[in-house]
């Protein structure tokens, strides 16, 4: 069981989610368009290149550089409020504290202070401001392989799913920002072995499909993860 999220166990997260998303409303992707409440895909702005609607199957993943185009994160919202006034990033970086956490009102909405251990790195944090806390598996890549033929309610369960979520530092996270497990690996080698268990674990709880670099690196860890001599990624 992943350490980071043994806390977390127990924990009843209600989300709200809208029934509707008004089109008129919805903001433009950088393609200069977006995907409506009924999945189909509109350009509005000049240049825009058309994408399949959301009931379509794309025939292969969004590259690198297409990455960003089709993704809006009104689309995958977070963080949604979980408990009371508190967002999904509050509970898990109070879940996650390795004291009491002190708060920044009476409310207890936001945290101040606590101790967290950023695993991708070991470094300590204090301050929960110096905090992200970031997706294993992004959104925006989600929405590149098949998250975009999910409905509202799934794309909001995965993006405040804890079992998502890891509370790094922000430098960690700027470093990492929506690259795939074929791409980035934790500096920290203790941690490689339960990052790629967590890709495994949460791609096959939504089906997403991975892309074939990011299968491949991923089965090579977890294989050389259950041999007695080590981590050894680049063989």
């Amino acid at each position: 069981m992943r350490t980071w999220h043994l806390a977390l166990i127990g924990t009843a997260c209600s989300l709200y989610i809208s029934a509707s998303q008004a089109h008129i409303d919805k903001q433009f992707d950088q393609n200069g368009g977006h995907w409506d409440n009924q999945g189909f895909y509109h350009c509005h702005l000049d240049g825009c290149v058309p994408t399949v609607d959301r009931n379509r199957f794309r025939s292969r993943p969004l590259s690198n550089n297409q990455r960003d185009l089709y993704y809006l994160e009104e689309d995958w919202p977070f963080p949604e409020i979980a408990e009371g006034c508190k967002t999904m990033r509050t509970v898990v970086l109070e879940n996650t504290s390795r004291v009491p956490v002190t708060w920044t009102n009476p409310r207890q909405c936001e945290i101040r202070e606590g101790l967290w251990i950023d695993e991708y790195t070991g470094e300590e944090f204090t301050r929960a401001a110096a905090l992200d806390v970031d997706h294993i598996i992004p959104p925006i890549y989600a929405n590149s392989t098949n998250g975009y033929q999910w409905d509202y309610g799934k794309r909001v369960q995965f993006a405040n799913d804890p079992y998502n979520l890891i509370p790094v530092g922000r430098d960690t996270a700027r470093r990492k920002r929506e690259r795939g497990i074929g791409n980035w690996r934790p500096p920290r080698e203790e941690f490689l072995c339960e990052y790629a268990q967590s890709w495994k674990d949460i791609s096959e709880k939504y089906d997403l499909d991975l892309i074939n670099s990011d299968t491949g690196r991923m089965n090579t860890i977890l294989r050389d993860c259950d041999t007695e001599d080590g981590l050894d990624i680049d063989d």
